[in-house]
């Protein structure tokens, strides 16, 4: 029997915006520890609000390092979410064979993916701007029209392709070492 397994993992872009909730959210610790620290009555808790702030930035501001991973298994795609390189959240599974349309996020295919229909959108890509952005849209088991944003490698998309190749749009990109 041919299994097929192949797996890839993307690191989520930092935007603009990320950036400056990180730094609003160091502010507001700087400013509140400030505010405990100067004032006499509460003075004498700043140790405690100090060791707070600190366990709240190490576990908080980590979660803005955002990874996917792609696992495809004999058809089937499961995408999880990785949190600052420790906390797991599965985000999906489908089967492949359920994919309507898998085509680059291009203007040629923006019908498809920006329908009024679509009913459930995951981005599990790298960012917005980020190049090599794909999309698949499918029907879930509950009968909603979902449509999910990834950056698969030539590999992910050759090992779709043999199992959908009617249902891929577009070229799949050469990957770096020949295959």
């Amino acid at each position: 029997m041919n299994d097929v397994f192949v797996e890839q993992i993307i690191s989520r872009t930092m935007t603009v915006k990320t950036r400056f909730k990180q730094m609003g959210i160091i502010f507001g610790i700087l400013l509140l520890n400030t505010v405990v620290l100067f004032f006499g009555v509460l003075r004498a808790i700043f140790p405690v609000t100090l060791a707070v702030s600190c366990w709240f930035l190490w576990t908080y501001i980590g979660r803005f390092n955002v990874e996917f991973e792609y696992s495809y298994t004999n058809g089937d795609l499961d995408v999880d979410k990785i949190l600052n390189r420790k906390v797991r959240q599965h985000v999906l599974s489908v089967r492949v064979r359920q994919f309507t349309i898998l085509a680059p996020m291009t203007e040629e295919f923006a019908k498809e993916y920006n329908s009024n229909a679509i009913g459930a959108h995951f981005d599990a890509s790298k960012g917005e701007r980020s190049e090599g952005r794909w999309f698949a849209r499918y029907t879930d088991d509950a009968g909603v029209d979902t449509l999910l944003i990834f950056n698969p490698n030539a590999r992910l998309l050759t090992a779709m392709g043999k199992l959908i190749p009617s249902k891929i749009k577009g070229e799949i990109p050469q990957s770096e070492d020949g295959q």
